[in-house]
């Protein structure tokens, strides 16, 4: 039996299930920034027909850029899903959880769900409302930063001394030397998946191969990416 399976929309946007937990992250936007991918028409009704992301009880974003939120996407899963948990660091509806403050930490579905306001990657978003989460369930523990400025202490305060079992984080981490010591040293995980790539249309840059060269000179054992729309990776 898996310990949680996690499904790609764009970007940074996933459904993760967690035990019997069904959660989305970033997992719905529109609008395209050039070099990256979002999410399409077409992606739209691919996502409502996936199973993965099927009746989420929680719909969480890290913070409302664009390339992460969009009200419309979200309004129309939340009328699909009148039961989902929606939580935001901004207030957008009637029937939310508005994250604010240090840190918010409930619980849902026999999983502990932690939020930590986390500094935003790049000076001119410094005062952008974000959080990472921090999930946990039976001892095994996910760490979302989200767009969390790389090599932020906060992060490795909020993950605290014990190794997680799942790091998730946008590419950069792993392409910028700082970002790749910081995860070996500080936050030791012995998982890392990573995402925030742009499709393979979308790849005028060339992230996606520098990202899995950059991946390579890393000594966790278990690195993976998730590049494509749909790609689902299975932790056992």
């Amino acid at each position: 039996m898996s310990v949680c399976e996690i499904t790609l929309s764009a970007n940074a946007g996933i459904a993760l299930q967690f035990g019997s937990l069904r959660m989305w992250s970033d997992a719905l936007h529109t609008e395209k920034v050039p070099g990256f991918s979002t999410v399409s028409p077409a992606l739209a009704q691919a996502i409502r027909r996936d199973p993965h992301f099927a009746a989420p009880d929680l719909i969480f974003y890290t913070h409302c850029h664009p390339d992460h939120y969009s009200r419309a996407l979200t309004e129309e899963a939340a009328a699909r899903y009148p039961m989902a948990e929606l939580v935001l660091p901004r207030q957008e509806f009637r029937h939310q959880l508005l994250l604010t403050g240090r840190e918010m930490g409930p619980n849902l579905c026999g999983v502990s769900l932690r939020f930590r306001r986390l500094v935003h990657e790049g000076e001119q978003y410094a005062a952008v409302p974000h959080y990472g989460c921090l999930l946990e369930r039976r001892g095994f523990r996910i760490l979302l930063p989200g767009d969390c400025a790389i090599a932020n202490p906060e992060l490795a305060d909020f993950a605290g001394e014990t190794p997680v079992d799942l790091l998730a984080v946008d590419f950069p981490w792993v392409t910028l030397r700082r970002g790749r010591e910081f995860i070996e040293e500080q936050l030791r995980p012995r998982r890392l998946l990573i995402y925030h790539l742009p499709f393979r249309e979308d790849n005028d840059w060339g992230y996606r191969e520098l990202t899995a060269k950059a991946a390579r000179q890393m000594s966790i054992p278990d690195i993976r990416l998730l590049m494509d729309p749909l790609h689902t990776e299975v932790y056992e």
